[in-house]
């Protein structure tokens, strides 16, 4: 986005609603990993003070805050960042680091669940004929969608994602060590960020999910699509 671009966003209520209830996103996010990490045999989660939703022991300043403000801000996706330091070593087998590196992921979409089901027709909040809704409607579905999609890009394998995390053990070792070095999963990390923002259409895999979900459980996939253009672009429908 060019500065001009970015000059013209408009920081409204709801999107700085929608960045402060994105900050509990994440903490929710960490604390998952920490959680099955501590199940797993992990006790310095407890010392570290992460079994909390606390968000001043795992928030990190840059991946936590700021690149997902900042992302959320250019209309994109924020990121959850993983700010929890987990002792693998003390992990009981592999199995217990396949499902800590899995949590996050999951309980964003634990929180898609939660966001998205009060928009479920049973529910009968929705006036599905009406053109526009209430605020709180377009709140929750971009929340939701954003919950979801950011669920998905994490799951991508690649370092430092939770999707590598979760092959990372059926990798030659050599390349194991060699993707540990923070400056490879960042140079990774960062051929991901500019090919998704520079190459047109690269999110619609993520939107196409989202609108197969929302059909297979009968969620108003309009409306959430609709909350992401409110809370992101103020682009109000009708």
């Amino acid at each position: 986005m060019s500065g001009e671009a970015l000059a013209m966003v408009e920081f409204s209520r709801l999107m700085i609603a929608a960045l402060l209830c994105w900050v509990l996103c994440v903490c929710v996010h960490e604390f998952s990993h920490a959680l099955v990490a501590y199940i797993g045999g992990d006790r310095s989660v407890r010392e570290r003070g992460y079994l909390s939703l606390d968000p001043t022991k795992f928030i990190d300043p840059v991946s936590s805050l700021l690149i997902p403000a900042i992302v959320l801000m250019l209309g994109g996706v924020p990121l959850p960042g993983g700010a929890v330091r987990i002792d693998e070593s003390a992990l009981r087998n592999r199995h217990w680091q396949v499902a800590m590196s899995a949590a996050g992921p999951v309980s964003n979409l634990v929180l898609f669940l939660l966001f998205a089901m009060p928009l479920h027709p049973m529910f009968g909040l929705v006036e599905s004929s009406s053109t526009t809704q209430p605020t709180w409607v377009y709140f929750l579905g971009a929340m939701a969608s954003l919950n979801f999609i950011g669920a998905l890009f994490n799951l991508i394998p690649c370092p430092p994602l939770d999707g590598y995390r979760i092959i990372e053990h059926r990798l030659p070792r050599d390349l194991q060590e060699r993707m540990r070095h923070p400056q490879a999963a960042m140079a990774a990390f960062g051929v991901l960020f500019v090919l998704i923002w520079t190459i047109d259409d690269a999110m619609m895999p993520f939107y196409w999910m989202l609108i197969r979900v929302c059909d297979a459980l009968n969620l108003p996939a309009v409306t959430l699509f609709e909350g992401l253009e409110v809370v992101l672009f103020n682009r109000w429908p009708g």
